[in-house]
């Protein structure tokens, strides 16, 4: 039984999502049962071609879902959700995603339109100056803050890239490359991209050594 926080107050402050988010802790099996929420207990079990998995992607699995169960839930819908591959296929009506790093997990889900999120450690400074090349393009770059580190920028735009690949993958057939969607302005809050001669906003959290990006299109 899961009994670390659970967070539903979304650091965006956008009444029309639905938040949830969790610590990722050490479990044994493959399943994970929560009782703190008022409408009824959870439980998440292992599909049966993830109870071979390392326990890592165990863990990160049974967090995810977890957390979308009660993020769907929180919004009225079912809180079954099956997977085409990797993917969740969400119920009709409803947009959602979920993200995870070695120690938390977060879904999200609102109603109509498509949702992404992403969240992230920030890079250190070897791993920013190994990856940048691949990551993002010199005039990216030029657009950094003098006030915002390298490492702690290149993570902003990583995200929010998976966050817009995450939205939009309902609708490709191909995951492009990094490169293939630019950084065109960053301010306090917000990523302005650009991808297939369309322009996409994405809104960020930057708190110490963790980022959070979410990218909603249509509604």
């Amino acid at each position: 039984m899961k009994d670390t926080p659970i967070i539903t107050e979304n650091p965006f402050g956008l009444t029309w999502l639905h938040w949830c988010e969790t610590r990722i802790a050490p479990l044994e099996g493959d399943e994970l049962r929560y009782g703190g929420d008022p409408s009824g207990a959870v439980r998440i079990t292992l599909p049966d071609d993830l109870r071979g998995a390392v326990a890592k992607r165990r863990r990160e699995f049974l967090h995810g879902r977890l957390c979308a169960a009660l993020a769907l839930r929180s919004a009225g819908f079912p809180e079954e959700l099956p997977r085409r591959g990797r993917a969740p296929l969400w119920p009709e009506g409803a947009a959602g995603s979920i993200s995870h790093t070695d120690t938390r997990a977060i879904a999200v889900v609102a109603r109509g339109g498509a949702l992404g999120v992403d969240c992230e450690d920030v890079m250190s400074a070897e791993q920013a100056a190994a990856l940048h090349g691949t990551l993002i393009s010199g005039s990216e770059a030029a657009l950094r803050p003098e006030s915002l580190p390298f490492e702690a920028y290149l993570t902003l735009a990583f995200s929010a890239k998976e966050a817009l690949y995450k939205a939009l993958s309902g609708r490709m057939e191909r995951m492009p490359g990094f490169l293939d969607v630019a950084v065109t302005g960053i301010s306090d809050a917000r990523l302005s991209l650009s991808f297939g001669g369309a322009a996409y906003d994405a809104r960020y959290r930057l708190e110490g050594d963790r980022c959070v990006t979410l990218v909603m299109i249509g509604a």
